[in-house]
């Protein structure tokens, strides 16, 4: 337990809502690792998992999906005006400046690309896939 927050029952908790990472609940596929979607009955935590059997980041669900594929969609991708375009780009240059200068240790992403960004409804860019590894 760190700050009140129980990491294990983290685990548990994932487990048992993916029902043991089932293929049921699996949306995609990141650079590293398989992607699972499911609703934590704890509310929101977002943190990462280290444990002899699983080893995981936890993020909330960004609805949009990735700037790549609404850029690649015609219809999907007029709806970025320039407002909009705006907002994505202000988002991810807010993400880059907390890994960069957010923590004692500056957080090394080494592959932001249109795929790793994800827009949630207001367009607001969150950067994701890390690539985890032990």
């Amino acid at each position: 337990t760190v700050l009140g927050f129980n990491r294990r029952a983290l685990h548990e908790n994932i487990i048992k809502a993916t029902e043991d990472f089932s293929s049921d609940y699996c949306i995609g596929s990141g650079g590293y690792r398989s992607v699972y979607k499911a609703a934590l009955a704890t509310g929101q935590m977002y943190d990462f998992c280290s444990h002899p059997k699983h080893y995981f980041l936890v993020y909330k669900l960004v609805e949009r999906g990735s700037l790549r594929m609404m850029l690649s969609n015609n219809e999907q991708s007029k709806e970025l005006d320039w407002k909009k375009r705006l907002n994505v780009v202000k988002g991810l240059a807010n993400a880059l400046y907390y890994m960069h200068h957010g923590h004692l240790q500056p957080i090394v992403h080494r592959d932001i690309s249109s795929n790793n960004v994800l827009l949630d409804l207001d367009y607001e860019a969150h950067v994701f896939d890390f690539g985890p590894t032990r």
